[in-house]
């Protein structure tokens, strides 16, 4: 899996935020496959991430603590963002709010405060 970190500096609060972009859409997918599998499970806490799908027909989908279980259309996908405590993971685009909140979207749309810093990484992992 390939995976370009981008780092993003909030001017107002002096604070960054980090966005993990991967390359192929079936990398997000298999990572929510497991926290969906994971909710089973008494041990797992599922309030700390939270899976955003944009569908090139503009609806949504949400995939969070309370899932009911229902089936998850993996076509004609624009954009997924996962986000959890560390860090923000995607695949397509995305937009970044004033206050630094990463989401879906059908173009990059960073907000005016927030800037992107000069290190850029290309981490190449291993599927495990």
């Amino acid at each position: 899996m390939k995976i370009a970190e981008r780092t993003f500096k909030i001017e107002d609060i002096d604070c960054e935020v980090t966005v993990e972009v991967v390359s192929r859409q079936k990398d997000i997918l298999d990572y929510m496959d497991e926290y969906i599998e994971n909710m089973d499970y008494d041990w797992f806490d599922a309030s700390d991430d939270c899976y955003m799908i944009l569908y090139k027909d503009g609806s949504e989908e949400y995939i969070h603590e309370d899932y009911d279980g229902h089936k998850i259309k993996r076509k004609g996908i624009v954009s997924i963002v996962n986000n959890n405590p560390c860090t923000s993971v995607v695949y397509g685009n995305f937009a970044i709010n004033e206050y630094g909140v990463v989401t879906t979207s059908e173009v990059e749309d960073i907000s005016d405060n927030i800037r992107e810093m000069e290190s850029y990484a290309l981490l190449h992992m291993d599927d495990y």
